[in-house]
């Protein structure tokens, strides 16, 4: 029985709602955003640590993020024979390489890597630990080594946060069982203390108190997994025993990741086990870990003024800034903006009968698709067909559908993101509308991406021409905007291009980034090496040719004069964009002269 994926607002509601009953299980992902490396940046590190001293090399720390030093990296690594790129063991192998059973060397190596003095705080860990202060949350695990959620505490509630790991770790059990809360358990150690786990024999085991404390805590409560890739068989292991127990994770199993298509395999295997066994929850789209948390945080009705200002630590003010003088330098530079002119100034709203559950709403428009942009502020605003909203949610509640008047959509636009959502999909929706293009959605991002079957229409003619190339002998490659991806069952590829909005200096503006889509998305990784030829040649010519084309099939045209485009044409309240043809471009300033 395959895994459920869940609603990321139904999700939301739930631990703002039974966050007492939740316990968190956080992997290094988690950290990532505090300035502390994870286990893929130390194996990376490991590596050109390795390579420099075995080669004479001298690769710099910050290279290695560079994809072609990653790549001359790993081809000596491969040539060793060395576990191959994202193997489950490199991270191991790599520690036993440098370090043997070294444990002294290995915690002075950890000891510079995570120390507290990088620790940069971020949001997503001051409202977990605002969480902790509040009771709202009272037990976490984690593989982590750092103390980025004991210093997160300590800066919220303004002292120490309980924690255990290998070095007294039967306290653990004892502080669940008399309900000593809030507590802090780390799996594999902490860097401070000779029995952290990182070497391969140590890592066949967790230990076994901590362990005995999960299984037991995973009796009376649910659990959200953040940040953990689940490459541990070891930890996947104790997870697996927790959801045999009777009554596994009452409150329900979650497993939260930026991006659906990014699950790796062991964890769908994990979370389909747990379904099967009837556990409640499911795999989560969240995001970063900090926009989670700030998400949730908002929903927490709980929170006093002064925590709140410490989770926050910083507020925004609008200031201005002028802009610098306009030169008449060269070299022009081409954007990818193109101006909105011209937008509605009404869209429609739906009055009901008592209070709006929103959640509901989102999951019935999710499932049910109708024909029109919805978004909910202080009131439920659309374009398009609003009957259609009526007809699916709470038909015998709605008490009218009437205009609503737009004073201000750009300031609307600052002011909920809500709006500005809803703003995004009605454009991009109005793009696509009576062309050979679908829309699809990755995140928060709307793709307008080249329809299959009508690759050879005549409306996709330009951008067949811009992606045509001659090689060194002379001979034409005629441009393609879609096909299979070779070597891959069932993967198919086909130009895309994102469409976002954004407010500068009092204007919207329309962002067009071309890209190849991957169908489908899961897929996308194992198309690495397809996708990297497919754009080697996308440098400067081709990529201002291939963005007037998507601006021409788009709007019709590319240069002087606005483009009118439409959507929801033939219902009551339609939205009509005018948008320049010609994108924006840029000299240097006169201070650059």
């Amino acid at each position: 029985m395959p895994a459920r994926v869940i609603n990321e607002i139904e999700f939301r509601q739930h631990v703002a709602q039974t966050g007492r009953q939740l316990m968190w299980f956080l992997g290094a992902g988690a950290s990532r955003s505090s300035g502390l490396p994870t286990a893929t940046d130390l194996t990376w590190d490991l590596k050109r640590r390795y390579y420099c001293a075995q080669e004479n090399q001298d690769v710099v720390a910050h290279d290695v993020s560079n994809r072609f030093v990653q790549a001359r990296i790993q081809a000596y690594m491969v040539s060793k024979g060395f576990p191959p790129l994202w193997d489950p063991t490199e991270y191991s192998f790599y520690f036993e390489l440098l370090f043997g059973k070294d444990y002294a060397a290995q915690q002075r190596y950890l000891n510079e890597a995570l120390a507290t003095g990088k620790i940069s705080s971020t949001i997503g860990h001051r409202a977990l630990a605002a969480l902790i202060h509040l009771g709202l949350s009272r037990i976490i695990f984690t593989t982590n080594f750092d103390e980025v959620v004991e210093s997160a505490y300590a800066s919220i509630a303004g002292k120490n946060l309980t924690t255990f790991h290998l070095e007294g770790s039967y306290a653990a059990l004892e502080a669940l069982n008399a309900e000593s809360f809030p507590f802090y358990a780390k799996v594999h150690g902490d860097f401070r203390y000779q029995s952290v786990k990182n070497l391969s024999d140590d890592l066949l085991h967790n230990d076994r108190e901590i362990q005995k404390c999960l299984v037991a805590a995973a009796s009376r409560f649910g659990m959200i997994v953040s940040g953990y890739s689940g490459r541990d068989g070891n930890v996947m292991a104790m997870l697996r025993e927790a959801i045999d127990q009777n009554n596994a994770f009452p409150h329900g199993l979650y497993w939260t990741v930026t991006q659906i298509s990014r699950v790796e395999a062991p964890v769908r295997e994990l979370m389909d086990y747990a379904n099967s066994k009837g556990i409640e929850g499911g795999i989560v789209e969240t995001g970063t870990f900090d926009e989670m948390l700030a998400k949730i945080w908002r929903l927490i009705a709980e929170k006093s003024p002064d925590v709140d200002a410490k989770v926050r630590s910083a507020t925004t003010k609008q200031v201005k800034i002028p802009l610098p003088p306009v030169g008449n330098a060269y070299p022009m530079l081409r954007t990818n903006a193109l101006r909105i002119t011209g937008f509605p100034s009404a869209c429609g709203t739906i009055d009901y009968d008592g209070a709006v559950d929103i959640g509901e709403l989102k999951s019935v428009l999710f499932e049910k698709q109708p024909p029109c942009s919805v978004c909910h502020t202080d009131r439920i605003l659309f374009w398009g067909d609003g009957k259609e909203i009526a007809k699916i949610y709470e038909p015998k509640r709605v008490k009218s559908i009437t205009s609503f008047e737009i004073d201000d959509l750009v300031h609307a636009i600052n002011a909920s993101t809500y709006f500005k959502s809803m703003v995004e999909h009605t454009v991009a929706t109005a793009l696509v509308a009576d062309k050979p293009l679908m829309l699809r959605k990755q995140n928060k991002t709307w793709y307008a991406i080249t329809h299959h079957e009508q690759a050879h229409s005549d409306a996709l003619k330009s951008m067949r021409d811009a992606l045509s190339r001659k090689d060194f002998d002379g001979k034409l490659h005629n441009g393609v905007v879609n096909g299979r991806v070779p070597g891959l069952k069932d993967v198919y590829w086909a130009e895309a291009v994102s469409l976002k909005i954004e407010e500068r200096d009092g204007q919207l503006w329309l962002l067009l980034q071309p890209d190849v889509w991957i169908s489908p998305n899961k897929m996308r990784e194992e198309a690495t090496v397809f996708l990297r030829k497919k754009k080697i040649y996308r440098w400067n010519k081709q990529a201002s040719n291939l963005l007037s084309a998507w601006i021409e099939v788009l709007l019709g045209g590319v240069g002087k004069g606005d483009a009118s485009v439409t959507a929801y044409k033939d219902t009551e309240h339609s939205a009509q964009f005018q948008i320049s043809m010609r994108s924006a471009f840029s000299r240097r300033s006169d201070k650059n002269v």
